[in-house]
């Protein structure tokens, strides 16, 4: 009888000291980070964080070559913007733009009002509701972006607008970065919004042959 209590103490023993070094080995060995957890975690908080990741990288440093028609008129006008940096702002459907306007007698690079682009399942659309772009003027605009084109329509407050049309290419990057550069160094001068709303002013009355300013 002894024996058999023997037996059973050593039993215990023996369970009590795997026991152990199971919660030794738990205890001691951390869970590995899986790296898609947080990727998950930002998919689970932003169904379209993968497009608005995948459309930074599509519109960040292209050229954009096409033409604009004003309603009433067969000829159209060419147009011309480079996009350097495009990135998804935190507020809603909006992007921060730093880009090259240039049509007509104005040619401009600047960091843009904040810009909404949605999305038409997976295709942007950029919409602009009355948004004024310093040294152009206030628009309105509903661009569709779709396999390396664009296309859509605009109207500026002055009541022109038509439909604009063309193609997107890639920038080289080493042009990219050297135009940024270039705009980073100019000087942030509060004066400039002023020198812009009269280059506006003057090219209303100035320069009638172009056909997207006010009073046309």
């Amino acid at each position: 009888m002894r024996q058999v209590s023997n037996f059973g103490k050593l039993i215990w023993s023996v369970l009590i000291l795997v026991l152990a070094s199971n919660q030794l080995t738990f205890a001691q060995t951390d869970p590995q980070p899986n790296p898609n957890q947080s990727q998950a975690r930002e998919l689970a908080n932003n169904p379209n964080a993968a497009l608005h990741d995948k459309l930074a990288k599509y519109l960040t440093g292209t050229k954009w070559t096409g033409q604009f028609m004003i309603d009433g008129q067969d000829e159209s006008k060419t147009e011309h913007y480079e996009i350097l940096l495009a990135e998804k702002n935190e507020v809603g459907d909006f992007w921060n733009l730093i880009a090259r306007i240039k049509y007509g007698d104005h040619d401009k690079t600047l960091p843009l009002p904040p810009i909404e682009i949605k999305f038409a399942d997976k295709t942007p659309v950029i919409t602009i509701d009355r948004v004024t772009f310093p040294g152009f003027g206030t628009f309105d605009a509903r661009v569709l972006i779709r396999k390396g084109k664009y296309a859509g329509t605009w109207a500026h407050s002055g009541g022109k607008g038509g439909h604009l049309f063309g193609t997107i290419e890639k920038m080289d990057p080493e042009e990219v970065k050297a135009k940024t550069d270039q705009l980073k160094e100019k000087p942030n001068d509060e004066d400039k919004h002023d020198e812009d709303k009269h280059d506006e002013d003057k090219h209303d009355e100035d320069k009638p042959k172009d056909g997207r300013q006010d009073g046309q």
